[in-house]
């Protein structure tokens, strides 16, 4: 008599779902590599260039010569609004960035014109025909460069710093901000302060430039001395910004 084989069902359905757990994960492995990467945040949208963008600032500016007895300060709103794109002399694609100050009866008046690239590796802007790198990319902590890389003035150092930081100014909120501040250590004799933060999808909101140098100076006539500062200090605050 032949032997018969007897298979239990609860074993072939456990086959059947173990057979099939296995098709389904090669499966989603499988559309998984199809699946493009999701796209590495460089830090473009720390510096906007779309046409319409602008900033309200209010500026605070103080300016000393003790020796020569001048002492002055001024404050106004500015706005920077790109208004236009155009090709610059290297063939690159540009901004045309015109600035307005608003005068005492309210009103907004042409003030100048300034310009800015942006590409894969940085960010630049000529202010009064002076070209510095505002940005470097990929925006991340500790990136340093020469702000005057494309100028006459002096090497200044500067590097990225709490970039990603929530930061609120004048009541407005900033998700996403990047500060770029420099390097150069405190000194006694030179003041030389550089900051300016960057908010994701508005471009500057804030910036401090301190350039003091002070002195020592031994006055004859009362046989003492004198300290004696001669420079300037620029505060900018962003208090409005769109785009149109």
């Amino acid at each position: 008599m032949d032997s018969l084989t007897v298979i239990d069902p609860y074993i072939m359905f456990s086959k059947r779902i173990l057979l099939f757990s296995v098709v389904v994960s090669v499966a989603f492995v499988a559309c998984k590599k199809d699946e493009a990467p999701p796209p590495v945040d460089l830090g473009y949208d720390y510096f906007p260039t779309e046409v319409g963008t602008w900033v309200e600032y209010q500026v605070d500016s103080m300016w000393r010569d003790d020796a020569s007895n001048v002492w002055d300060s001024v404050s106004y709103r500015l706005l920077e609004r790109i208004e236009g794109t155009y090709s610059d002399l290297e063939g690159r694609p540009a901004l045309r960035i015109q600035r307005y100050v608003k005068n005492i009866n309210g009103e907004w008046t042409i003030r100048d014109v300034w310009t800015a690239t942006r590409n894969t590796i940085a960010a630049e802007m000529t202010e009064e025909d002076v070209r510095r790198q505002k940005l470097s990319f990929p925006v991340r902590d500790g990136r340093t460069w020469n702000i005057n890389v494309y100028n006459t003035e002096a090497e200044l150092e500067v590097a990225l710093r709490e970039v990603g930081s929530s930061k609120t100014i004048n009541g407005l909120s900033f998700p996403a901000t990047a500060l770029v501040k420099n390097t150069r250590p405190e000194d006694f004799v030179f003041d030389k302060t550089y900051e300016e933060r960057y908010a994701k999808g508005v471009g500057m909101v804030s910036k401090l430039w301190v350039d003091l140098e002070t002195q020592n100076r031994y006055i004859e006539t009362t046989q003492q001395f004198v300290t004696e500062r001669k420079g300037f200090r620029l505060i900018m605050t962003a208090v409005a910004h769109g785009t149109e």
